[in-house]
């Protein structure tokens, strides 16, 4: 390769990557905008308290849960033969018909209807990270996927904000339905920025028999990562369900603007995880050792979650531990990637996607489960689970290899 295609090249993969990152920051962000609300929209559609309002989105999450375990697997294949490209687009679309049909429903539980299209047809987070990692070299697979998990990361923090602000000024309704038209703009933009990946053509060999795609050959080592990706979602997702309750129990009155907080520092904290830890201790030849030290002062914090008091230091260890806790997320889906070949790596994600939506429906119930009889046993069982996946690390997995 030339110089001058060389450096081509490089200018196609840096606008790979920023047009993915902020499309995927921007369609979190804008997913963010309504669902802190959904509960009191809930109510304004005809829940009859506050508790069927939560019930009905209890329900609507499982909806979305089951729809993931059957479209996550399908559409990660379909990606592997039509293009990460076109999944990513088609991801993004849907998830603007999850906004839209959510602002027409007049009953709570046509909650569900919106939430299991988003699961079914939608998951832009995982085809983004498919298309991503096939978006550059593998050897700068790691670093694209910082970018694209801090400008996720980052969009949920600020999407709250931006939610408060459209539901005073459109409501409830109107500002759900903004946000679908904001999330189509972010589709129809990828269609001109992000360059197109590469797939395999089906070709013929001289008997006239049709050539597919190398079939898909899980490992050990993806299979450890597959397992690493649905504890952190699972162990991530009890955290943070569990919080508004644990806040309660030390705040009492003032447990929204607590939470409210809690929120918005470990939604900050997770972006710089990936920007500053993971960007600068990740690196080849460490993987193993910093995701095991990570996960061992993850338990810890969450050592100091079932021993906080108050207010202050239960917020100082959610954002320590949402700090920590997606600094590996980068690491994990860089294993998802590189432990598989470019080919398949639709395939992966798409797998991937269905262990994070049984995660999403895992984290709730053991945090349900614990609310019963207590919330710190159920923090510090958190922590042991996180000292079990660091011996974990540190024994089986090993450096990925990367191709140049």
């Amino acid at each position: 390769m030339t110089h001058s295609a060389a450096d081509a090249a490089r200018a196609v993969h840096r606008r790979a990557v920023v047009a993915i990152a902020t499309a995927t920051g921007s369609t979190s962000l804008l997913m963010n905008v309504w669902f802190p609300f959904l509960p009191l929209y809930l109510l304004q559609v005809g829940a009859r308290d506050e508790a069927a309002a939560l019930f009905w989105v209890a329900v609507g999450m499982s909806a979305q849960g089951v729809g993931r375990l059957i479209g996550g697997p399908v559409w990660g294949l379909l990606s592997d033969r039509l293009g990460r490209k076109k999944m990513f687009i088609r991801a993004v679309y849907f998830a603007a018909l999850t906004s839209f049909v959510l602002s027409v429903i007049n009953a709570p539980w046509q909650v569900g209807i919106a939430l299991g299209l988003q699961g079914l047809f939608s998951g832009f987070v995982p085809a983004a990270v498919a298309l991503m990692s096939v978006s550059v070299p593998d050897a700068k697979v790691r670093d694209a996927l910082n970018a694209v998990s801090g400008a996720q990361y980052l969009g949920s923090a600020i999407g709250p904000a931006v939610g408060a602000a459209m539901a005073i000024a459109f409501g409830y309704r109107g500002a759900i339905f903004t946000s679908g038209l904001l999330i189509a703009a972010v589709a129809t933009s990828v269609v001109f920025l992000v360059p197109a990946d590469s797939v395999r053509q089906r070709k013929h060999d001289a008997a006239g028999m049709t050539i597919e795609l190398p079939p898909f050959k899980p490992t050990l080592q993806f299979t450890l990562a597959i397992l690493l990706y649905f504890s952190l979602f699972a162990l991530t997702t009890f955290r943070s369900i569990a919080t508004p309750i644990a806040l309660k129990d030390i705040a009492g009155a003032g447990v929204t603007e607590a939470t409210g907080l809690a929120f918005t520092l470990g939604g900050i904290a997770s972006a710089a995880g990936v920007w500053v830890l993971s960007t600068r201790f990740f690196r080849k030849y460490r993987l193993r050792n910093i995701l095991a030290v990570s996960c061992v002062l993850t338990a810890l914090g969450h050592l100091l979650l079932a021993l906080s008091n108050s207010i202050w230091l239960y917020v100082l260890a959610f954002t320590l531990a949402s700090f920590l806790n997606a600094s590996m997320m980068p690491a994990t889906n860089s294993m998802i990637a590189l432990n598989v070949s470019r080919d398949r790596r639709g395939t992966a994600f798409g797998i991937g996607s269905a262990a994070q939506a049984f995660a999403f429906m895992v984290g709730p119930m053991g945090a349900a489960m614990f609310a019963r009889f207590s919330l710190k046993a159920g923090f510090v069982t958190v922590g042991v689970l996180f000292v079990a996946l660091a011996v974990l690390v540190a024994v089986a997995v090993r450096e990925p290899p990367v191709e140049k």
